[in-house]
């Protein structure tokens, strides 16, 4: 019975946090939406915008190991390889917020209801979990873009990357 329980705890303190948990080649899709309102307009009533859904594969790797710093690799499939960094802590990891550029498809009412992508300058935060062998991203945009020479703002968004482990 006294053998039992120690290696229960054996396997319990073999459970991986911090850079290791995360570190490994992923295939992703992220999705989601934000909404957005004229910046300054207190009045006019926020729409939610789907975004358009990006997939590839993504690499984690730990720059130091010491600190749970890493480096998050996203090969966007036709399009760009997005690279941030991030801080693994226990069983989370953070997003060290940085800058991008993220297309908007908005109906453009004044076209017949065709779609425009204007382009808007925002910050991404966010953190990840792991489950099994895949991590779950939720993440976080602030910023803005010009659509039709009106300014919009992201108030909220509400987005996710699934990444599963190759």
């Amino acid at each position: 019975m006294a053998a039992a329980v120690i290696l229960s705890m054996l396997a319990v303190s073999c459970t991986k946090e911090g850079a290791p948990r995360f570190k490994g080649n992923y295939t992703f899709k992220t999705s989601g939406t934000v909404t957005v309102s004229p910046a300054g307009d207190e009045s006019a009533e926020p729409q939610k915008l789907k975004l358009l859904d990006e997939n590839g594969q993504m690499d984690v790797v730990v720059s130091d190991k010491n600190t749970g710093e890493m480096i998050v690799a996203m090969n966007i499939l036709g399009g760009s390889v997005l690279t941030f960094n991030a801080v693994a802590d226990g069983k989370t990891l953070t997003i060290t917020p940085f800058s991008r550029q993220l297309t908007i498809p908005v109906t453009d009412e004044g076209s017949l209801l065709e779609t425009a992508y204007p382009v808007a300058s925002v910050t991404v935060s966010g953190y990840a979990e792991r489950y099994a062998d895949a991590l779950m991203f939720w993440i976080e945009y602030e910023g803005k873009y010009t659509f039709q020479d009106v300014e919009y703002e992201i108030v909220s968004s509400d987005v996710s990357c699934w990444a599963k482990e190759n």
